[in-house]
């Protein structure tokens, strides 16, 4: 399993907006613009959440996809 990254911290101002690590972006080539996604789970409340790029969570679902239909098509083989 990959090591977990720390890139800093950020704070919440008074708009509810946060400033992502400079470090961060820069790793994840995230860009002005780009589109974060946010989840959450009502059982997570005190833990947090996740945010992901919209284009890699696109990316990975496709990638999961294409692996499930592998899956069934040897299943119905069987």
């Amino acid at each position: 399993m990959a090591e977990l990254e720390f890139y800093g911290s950020a704070t919440v101002g008074e708009r509810g907006q946060i400033a992502l690590p400079a470090n961060l972006r820069r790793e994840l080539n995230i860009k002005a613009g780009d589109k974060i996604l946010i989840f959450g789970k009502r059982a997570w409340r005190k833990w947090g959440f996740i945010a992901a790029k919209a284009e890699v969570l696109e990316a990975l679902l496709q990638e999961i996809e294409k692996e499930i239909r592998k899956l069934m098509e040897g299943a119905k083989k069987e």
